[in-house]
C-alpha cells in the first residue's frame, strides 16, 4: 500500500478570497421563515412583519449576502410568485417538501 504525506502551511497564500463568497441562505425548514424571521404580530416585528430581534442577531453574524429562497426550496420556486400585493400572490405546493 502506498502512503501519502501532506504538509499544510497555513501562512502560505495563493491568492485573495473575496469575503462576499461567505454568505448564507434561508430555507423553509421548521420555523426558520414563518415564526422565525417573519412573524407579523410578534412584539418585536417591524411594520412589514420581520422580527427585529432575529435580524439583529443575523447582523451580528455579518453575512455578506443572504440568499432566499435557498437550498432545495428553490427548485420549485418562481420569483414572480413573490411579487405584488401579498393577498394576490399564489400559494403553490412545493413538490420537494409537500408543503404550501
Amino acid at each position: 500500500m502506498r502512503k501519502a504525506k501532506v504538509l499544510i502551511d497555513r501562512d502560505f497564500t495563493i491568492g485573495h478570497t473575496d469575503p462576499r463568497l461567505f454568505g448564507a441562505f434561508i430555507e423553509h425548514l421548521g420555523r426558520c421563515v414563518y415564526g422565525g424571521i417573519y412573524e407579523p404580530g410578534h412584539p418585536s416585528a417591524d411594520e412589514r412583519g420581520f422580527r427585529k430581534d432575529v435580524l439583529a442577531l443575523v447582523k451580528e453574524l455579518g453575512p455578506t449576502l443572504v440568499r432566499y429562497p435557498g437550498g432545495n426550496f428553490v427548485s420549485g420556486y418562481n420569483w414572480e410568485d413573490g411579487v405584488g400585493p401579498l393577498e394576490t400572490r399564489p400559494a403553490r405546493l412545493d413538490l420537494a417538501w409537500f408543503s404550501t
